[in-house]
């Protein structure tokens, strides 16, 4: 009989939701930095004013996916580096608000929303309610950003943020990948009902 070795012995492998929990509550910790960063450096007063009470949200959201991780047996702590970190410091290389729009809220925030509408039918009625919360924030969020988006996108950007986009959404697919295999699997659930099906 082999011994497993002690680091192995105090690991324990954690469900599928955990990780992709993990997943969000990075991100969400990463967004946090970027809105602080960004609003020492824009000069656009309605932006600066958006950021700071977005900022609630997004404390208040990692706080929230911290409590969900926990309650479910999780632990959290620093992820290593991948496809969406490499979002994240492209973000914070630039300190152009047109270039930060397109990569924070129709690249993270709106990829944000499509995993969390995927993984609610899958989870359990409080985590549900929770990513459902968040979800009808990042959407408003996302709203709050196109109308600036609208005054600040000329037709001659239009072509490089479609190029910047589709660069964030590989980058974020790569990112979430091996969170999201186990889900990517699964059936659609019935409108109204989570957890595993009868």
């Amino acid at each position: 009989m082999f011994k497993r070795p002690a680091h192995e012995e105090h690991e324990s492998p954690q469900s599928p939701v955990v990780e992709v929990l993990q997943r969000l509550w990075q991100t969400k910790l990463s967004s946090i930095a970027l809105l602080e960063k960004w609003r020492t450096e824009t000069s656009d007063t309605e932006i600066k004013a958006g950021l700071g009470s977005q900022l609630v949200d997004e404390r208040r959201h990692a706080t929230m996916i911290g409590e969900q991780i926990r309650r479910l047996g999780g632990r959290i702590g620093p992820s290593h580096k991948d496809g969406v970190t490499r979002v994240f410091e492209d973000a914070h290389a630039t300190s152009e608000d047109l270039t930060r729009l397109f990569t924070f809220y129709r690249g993270v925030k709106a990829y944000t929303v499509d995993r969390c509408v995927h993984l609610i039918p899958h989870v359990d009625a409080a985590l549900a309610q929770v990513l459902d919360r968040l979800t009808l924030d990042e959407e408003r969020h996302i709203r709050w950003a196109d109308l600036r988006l609208e005054r600040l996108l000329t037709h001659e950007r239009m072509r490089e943020c479609n190029l910047l986009m589709t660069k964030v959404w590989i980058s974020l697919e790569a990112g979430w990948e091996r969170q999201w295999r186990y889900f990517s699997r699964l059936p659609l659930r019935r409108p109204g009902q989570h957890g595993p099906a009868a």
